[in-house]
């Protein structure tokens, strides 16, 4: 199949957006559900047009979601998918998401894909980037000192406020636990592996 007319689609949908949820990170979790399904199986043409559109219905960059829930199917139908591939796409982009420690259970392997493919899109290196890019639209500071605990010596975490540190502790490092597939699993390993690097030096140069 080809996947031209989505990422056009894609691509205007999510052309105002500069909180790590943009067209560049469709493309990433189009890869990261390739690298997937290749060794786990599913539905390509399922999988991958939901991994383009999942951030189409984005309460975090739409106001009205019913109108973009109408204008994602609107689009699918008139690119010619059967109305039981719609309504699996719609499941998928409508169930994926991470919202408050949620972790919804999902009723088939191609969604679970799906999920994990954006979820590996918010660890390592690249997650660390998401995670500043989308506090700055918020307005929030990277750390406060409430964050901090200075003890023996030693900088470390502390607990939680609204900062981009937070976010990390609140959700990133949970992440590679909650990763469906085998394949998923090992590369959240790695990336999770990387933010906590990332974590040791911020807290070293803290302390110099």
């Amino acid at each position: 199949m080809e996947y031209a007319a989505i990422q056009r689609f894609v691509a205007h949908e999510l052309s105002k957006d500069h909180s790590g949820h943009n067209h560049q990170h469709a493309e990433r979790v189009v890869g990261n559900a390739k690298k997937i399904l290749q060794k786990e199986g599913g539905n390509e043409k399922i999988i991958l047009t939901a991994a383009w559109l999942h951030d189409c219905i984005d309460k975090k960059l739409f106001t009205n979601i019913a109108e973009q829930l109408n204008k994602v199917e609107r689009f699918l139908e008139e690119q010619g998918f059967l109305p039981d591939e719609v309504a699996e796409v719609m499941y998928i982009i409508q169930n994926i998401s991470y919202n408050k420690g949620e972790n919804r259970p999902l009723t088939s392997l191609n969604a679970m894909i799906v999920r994990d493919a954006d979820r590996l899109d918010a660890i390592g290196a690249i997650g660390i980037i998401r995670t500043i890019e989308y506090g700055a639209t918020q307005g929030r500071l990277f750390y406060d000192n409430e964050n901090i605990k200075r003890e023996g010596g030693k900088v470390g975490w502390n607990h939680s406020t609204d900062t981009s540190l937070s976010h990390f502790y609140d959700k990133l490092l949970k992440l590679e636990s909650l990763m469906h597939t085998p394949t998923a699993k090992a590369m959240a390993k790695e990336r999770t592996e990387f933010l906590g690097n990332f974590l040791k030096e911020f807290y070293r140069e803290l302390d110099d």
